[in-house]
């Protein structure tokens, strides 16, 4: 049996990506799979073994500290390959490389693109920075054995002979009802769940709130977690926060059952240079669940819906924009619920996880030792 590290300390430890499609995925099919992330205590869930690591205290903790400790626990593991998943545990995995390990670098975003959206970062050195991290994401890549990367952007900043494009669509039934409640008995609910950032459209999900009229009786149900205190606090004075119902961070299931009762999802992201040509895991979710989408005009996203249609496309800078759009999925119920059919079977048909299980498989067997070693994934 063929033993697999998977490797993050900057994402949730039962991320959907990493835990719930491809580790999982690996496990059913036969590899001894380990999570190693930042956790409480070790545990064991749907044959991923869990190696937790302390979570650090600070951001400049992390890209040391407990990278370093991430480290010490994937050598201690004896594995045959490494799949890591942060830019920051890049010298990790070059390390790891050095002891004859078979390294993948999982790239889930654009590093580089997305410093421009990190306020934490001066403005006047992020165009150097840039240019140093696009350099050195692309000589480390050199000497990884495989870059998974989850969009087609993503992928054209690599060597295409090493690169496998594995893209975030969802796995089918997890977050769709089997019976769905006709949208016209739902209740009068538009719904966001996921990061709550100004890059996310946050405060313009509110603002628009505020436009719609008095009497609508429409009501966002937001979920997430706020980026910062500063940002809540802002959003929380706004007129608009009278009618949010806000649910904080939430499981899997009750994500589930807030999109099985409500008529249409917000992804109204902003246009960042990060955000131009990203695939939001967020986007095919919501389609997956039957709900039609409220989406940025993005040229990427535009041409997605008009070709499916299974939303609208607004103005994700306007307020004014996203309440129009509200107003109309929530009141034209049966014109919503075709929107959200048609999505739901394009992501059925075309847009899900299974395809791209396959393509992971297809990477690692790819690096493993031997045909002896092949598992039979029948």
């Amino acid at each position: 049996m063929i033993r697999v590290v998977h490797l993050t300390t900057v994402h949730r430890l039962w991320d959907v990506r990493i835990f719930h499609k491809q580790a999982v995925s690996l496990a059913r099919a036969g590899f001894e799979v380990t999570l190693i992330a930042c956790a409480d205590k070790a545990d064991v869930r749907e044959g991923v073994r869990l190696v937790p690591l302390p979570p650090p205290g600070s951001r400049w903790e992390r890209m040391t500290l407990t990278a370093w400790r991430a480290y010490r626990a994937a050598l201690r593991q004896r594995a045959a390959i490494c799949h890591f998943h942060d830019p920051e545990l890049i010298l990790v995995g070059l390390l790891l490389k050095l002891h004859g390990w078979v390294v993948f670098y999982d790239v889930h975003e654009d590093v580089a693109k997305d410093l421009a959206d990190k306020a934490y970062i001066p403005s006047p050195v992020r165009p150097l920075l840039k240019l140093l991290v696009r350099a050195f994401e692309g000589l480390a890549s050199l000497c990884f054995d495989r870059i998974i990367a989850a969009t087609g952007a993503i992928a054209r900043n690599f060597p295409a002979r090493k690169t496998t494009l594995i893209r975030n669509f969802p796995l089918l039934d997890e977050l769709a009802t089997a019976s769905p409640v006709p949208f016209s008995s739902r209740p009068r609910w538009v719904v966001y769940a996921g990061g709550l950032a100004p890059l996310n459209g946050t405060v313009e999900m509110v603002a628009a709130m505020a436009m719609l009229p008095p009497e609508s009786g429409i009501r966002l149900q937001l979920a997430g977690k706020f980026v910062s205190a500063e940002l809540e606090a802002e959003v929380r004075r706004h007129p608009g926060w009278a009618l949010v119902d806000y649910h904080g961070w939430v499981s899997r299931p009750q994500m589930a059952k807030l999109f099985e009762q409500s008529r249409g999802a917000l992804v109204v992201y902003q246009p960042t240079p990060n955000i131009l040509e990203c695939e939001p895991n967020k986007f095919f979710e919501v389609l997956s669940a039957g709900l039609p989408l409220v989406a940025s005009n993005l040229p990427l996203w535009e041409s997605f819906i008009q070709e499916e249609k299974c939303g609208l496309v607004v103005d994700a800078t306007s307020p004014r924009s996203i309440a129009q759009a509200i107003e109309r999925l929530v009141n034209a119920p049966d014109e919503a619920e075709q929107m959200g059919t048609r999505g739901r079977i394009a992501v059925s048909q075309r847009y899900n996880w299974e395809s791209e299980r396959r393509k992971l498989l297809d990477a690692y067997f790819a690096h493993m030792p031997g045909p002896s070693d092949r598992i039979d994934l029948q």
